[in-house]
């Protein structure tokens, strides 16, 4: 009896999580990793499991999902570290290259803003807002979030709210996310997580831990 009680618990469980898993977990354990990404410029690979970019310019790896392009609302988080260069970041509401904002954290202002939102309409940047938030090392692991619903943005770093601001002149709508660097830009990335509307789950094998459960709890 103990055993159907506890076996009924922990299958409800899983079950719970598999149903509730919203986020889309984008990970880097093999090249197959890739498929979904598409480069806009620059030089992107997996290495040790983890996906590495190399940029000589305003260069971008866009994630091309179905649909991706119509999201809207949603929140995103990213953990990477910069090994070379001044600045690596996230587009969110991506159309294009050109038409974007983009997510920047800067290794070389210390002493100033390092952490900006910027907006790109047809190749030209107006900035949304920037805030100071510490010393930024190479080589350093870190954590961005950002979470934007209709035209309000919030940014995170390392789980801490740094930018919360409404852009009022002419939003951008809708659009995929994306990753980037600048010039002479090296940056590494352990994975990417995304949810909200229009964004798929990722996947839980549910069943076979299901079945896996069921067969110790037998013995």
């Amino acid at each position: 009896m103990k055993k159907l009680i506890l076996f009924l618990t922990l299958g409800l469980g899983i079950l719970f999580l598999s149903f509730n898993t919203q986020a889309l977990l984008l990970e880097f354990k093999d090249d197959k990793a890739m498929d979904v990404w598409k480069p806009v410029g620059g030089d992107w690979k997996i290495k040790g499991g983890l996906l590495e970019g190399k940029t000589t310019g305003y260069q971008d790896l866009m994630l091309n999902n179905p649909d991706s392009n119509k999201w809207t609302d949603y929140t995103f988080e990213t953990k990477g570290k910069l090994t070379a260069g001044r600045i690596w970041g996230v587009c969110f509401r991506y159309v294009d290259t050109l038409t974007n904002y983009r997510l920047n954290l800067y290794e070389d202002l210390d002493a100033t803003n390092n952490l900006y939102i910027y907006k790109r309409v047809s190749g030209n940047f107006a900035e949304v807002f920037k805030t100071a938030v510490g010393k930024i090392d190479l080589d350093k692991w870190y954590t961005l979030k950002l979470t934007i619903t209709k035209s309000a943005i919030q940014a995170y770093l390392d789980n801490v709210l740094k930018i919360e601001v409404e852009d009022k002149n002419a939003p951008i709508d809708e659009g995929t996310i994306a990753l980037q660097g600048e010039a002479n830009t090296v940056f590494q990335v352990e994975y990417f997580k995304i949810d909200g509307k229009g964004v798929p789950a990722t996947a839980v094998e549910s069943k076979g831990k299901l079945a896996t459960l069921w067969g110790s709890l037998k013995q």
